[in-house]
């Protein structure tokens, strides 16, 4: 299997007269996200100084040029399980996914933000809770046993699900909680849960050899960045 780092020197050690090719990636980001903002150019943006700061960073260790292209979450796990990306950002981390994908190393923490009218215990399974389709939030309490959980195609259906009293909560990331505070009704109660890591996702062959180089660029740039 050829790395990374390996293919990249085969560019740069290719006969005289020849020119070195930077590698291509395709990357798939979840439809959506505030904060995230996608270039005519497949590049991606990241509104908050510090996630910016370390995902550049990342991507100029990798020294490959990453086309970025959004699709709804599901999607984005079946195209890089289907081989058809190469890897995908920002993804919550679950052991469903890490099952099916390969896991990076956690670039930023993330926790599950509890959005609720009115006080309420969030270990109760019988609540009525909603949260994106496909999202880490959705399938894990699925699995936990709660036992009404729903799910909306955008973060502003949710906005929608709890204004109008159809759910008891819902659970978000607790970034997109900030970058949509001024979406939730004031009266809007924040619970803190699940403690998640976000990074990225490869295919589980990992045929380009991705995962140690980004790693060690994920380990780096989360030093400096601070």
């Amino acid at each position: 299997m050829r790395s990374l780092f390996a293919a990249l020197i085969l560019c740069m050690t290719s006969t005289p007269g020849s020119v070195a090719q930077t590698l291509t990636l395709k990357g798939g980001v979840p439809e959506g996200l505030p904060g995230y903002a996608m270039g005519m150019d497949g590049s991606l943006t990241i509104e908050v100084p510090l996630k910016k700061r370390i995902f550049q960073c990342i991507e100029k260790a990798l020294d490959a040029r990453v086309v970025w292209e959004a699709y709804p979450t599901r999607r984005v796990v079946q195209m890089l399980i289907d081989g058809k990306l190469d890897l995908a950002f920002p993804m919550g981390f679950t052991s469903e996914r890490a099952s099916k994908m390969l896991q990076s190393r956690p670039t930023w923490e993330n926790p599950d933000n509890w959005l609720s009218m009115r006080p309420l215990d969030i270990t109760d399974k019988s609540l009525r809770i909603a949260a994106r389709l496909g999202s880490p939030q959705q399938v894990d309490y699925l699995a936990d046993g709660y036992t009404h959980v729903v799910g909306t195609y955008t973060y502003e259906e949710l906005v929608r699900t709890l204004v109008q009293g159809l759910a008891d909560a819902v659970i978000v990331p607790q970034s997109v909680y900030e970058d949509m505070k001024a979406d939730w009704p004031k009266e809007t109660r924040v619970s803190v849960g699940r403690a998640r890591n976000s990074g990225f996702y490869l295919n589980a062959t990992d045929p380009k050899g991705l995962l140690a180089p980004l790693n060690r660029a994920i380990d780096r740039c989360r030093v400096a960045a601070k």
